[in-house]
Parts: C-alpha cells; structure tokens; sequence
C-alpha cells in the first residue's frame, strides 16, 4: 500500500492585490521527507510556506495537510468556504512553525516560553508539559537555560528556544522559514545542526533557506522557485550537480561562488 502524502499542493495560487506572488503551484511532501525550497527573494517561498499552515490565505488552489483540506472546508454542493478557526488551529497545532525572528515572549523564561503552547493551547498539565520542555531544551543544547529570559541568549540560543517551543507540541510536520537568516554567521552552525538532527530522526520539514549545503547535504529532495513559480524539483543530486533549467543553474553560479 503506498502511503499518502501528509502535504499536497495542488494549483495553489496567492495574490497581494494585483500582484500575483503563488502562480499555480504543485507538490507534494511524504512524511518523514525533508523538502528544502530555495530561491531568490521575492520568489514566494515565505509565503507558500505561510500559505501550508494558512497563516496567509490563498485564492486558487488547494492545501491538504494529512488529508484534511487546510483553510477551508466544501459545503453540500462542493463548494469551498473558509474554516472554522478552531479547525485551522487544530491543523496549526499539527504543523509546527520556526520563523526567522524568533517570536519569543521576551517576559516569559525560556522553559515559560516552551511549554506555553502544550498548556493553553493543548491544555495539557503544566507537570507533563514542564518535563517534556526540559527534555526538549536538553535535546537543542539549553539544558542549562530553562530559567533565563530571551533577551540573555544569542540569537542562535533563541532559535534553539524557539524550535522547541515548536517541537513541544508534537508537530508532524516542521515549517522552517529561512531559520538562521537572522543570525551571525558563526551561530548558523548550531542551529543547523539541531535540525539535521531532527532529519536524522524522521522529522518531516518544508525549510525554506539560504544555507546551499544544508539543502545539499539534508534535504531529500529541493525545490528551486522564482517569480512565485517552481522552476525546478528534484534529489539534490539533480539540482546541484546537473540543473536541468537554466534559472536554476544561473541561481546556484550566483550564490555557491
């Protein structure tokens, strides 16, 4: 029996007023795969990747998350209506999310700040919550930093937080939008490698990034977008080593050199 998908995109298309940023696209992601999407700004990839958890509405199109229509739901004649929010939140809270900003409540501990989402929004019990966030912290390197304030850590400690704080709610999916874009150069690494961990380990991502060797070296397959098309989609392989469109091959000479 092959096994369904958990992402299907199908014709999706997102317009900002006149201009037309998602251009019809189509994929899908297998659980457990990790889709790294690269790009030049202004391609669509933050968007599309708002889009998958519908943090951004889309006009045209469908997202299925686990087979469940994402935003919207059909009525008795098929037709599609928008969601319920409790709905949306369901499917977000299955869908975990790293921004590059790294959206800590800077009031709030960094274990505060990781069991926040089980406890009010999964209305889990603070002790569970609490033992699940000190073995995730452990996990990202923060064992040490369960009772410090965001504003005290580095910015690559913050992202560490801020994965955990995702991965405490027990997402089947990961949504990574350009994760270390914000961070020093020498911080990059750790983030990296927490989630190369998380690949090793069968986590399915969607990452969009800026970082060529962790698209080389990680992802199952990569998608090359521009102008809120995909130009091309294939093992790393294919894209690095032989692009077949010449976009793709233009990019990558423009950002590996």
């Amino acid at each position: 029996m092959i096994e369904k998908p958990i992402i299907r995109v199908e014709g999706l298309r997102k317009n900002f007023g006149k201009l037309e940023v998602l251009r019809g696209l189509g994929f899908e992601v297998k659980r457990g795969e990790v889709l790294a999407i690269i790009g030049p700004s202004g391609s669509g990839k933050s968007t599309l990747l708002r889009c998958l958890n519908f943090l951004e509405d889309y006009q045209a199109g469908e997202i299925h998350f686990e087979e469940q229509l994402v935003g919207y739901r059909r009525d008795a004649k098929g037709r599609l209506k928008p969601d319920t929010e409790s709905s949306i939140r369901r499917i977000r809270a299955r869908m975990g999310m790293v921004f590059q900003s790294f959206n800590l409540f800077p009031h709030k501990t960094v274990l505060e700040n990781v069991i926040e989402g089980p406890v009010i929004v999964r209305g889990e019990s603070r002790g569970a919550a609490e033992a699940r966030a000190r073995a995730l912290l452990e996990r990202v390197g923060l064992a040490d930093k369960v009772a410090t304030y965001p504003t005290k850590l580095s910015g690559g400690q913050q992202q560490r937080a801020a994965i955990a704080r995702a991965l405490a709610m027990q997402p089947a999916a990961m949504l990574f939008d350009e994760p270390t874009s914000a961070l020093d150069p020498e911080l990059v690494g750790e983030v990296l490698e927490v989630m190369q961990s998380l690949a090793a380990e069968g986590m399915t991502m969607v990452v969009v990034t800026h970082e060529m060797g962790f698209a080389r070296q990680v992802a199952d397959r990569v998608m090359m977008m521009d102008r809120g098309e995909i130009v091309e989609l294939g093992p790393p392989s294919q894209i690095f080593g032989a692009p077949e469109s010449p976009r793709t091959a233009e990019f990558l000479r423009r950002v590996l050199h």
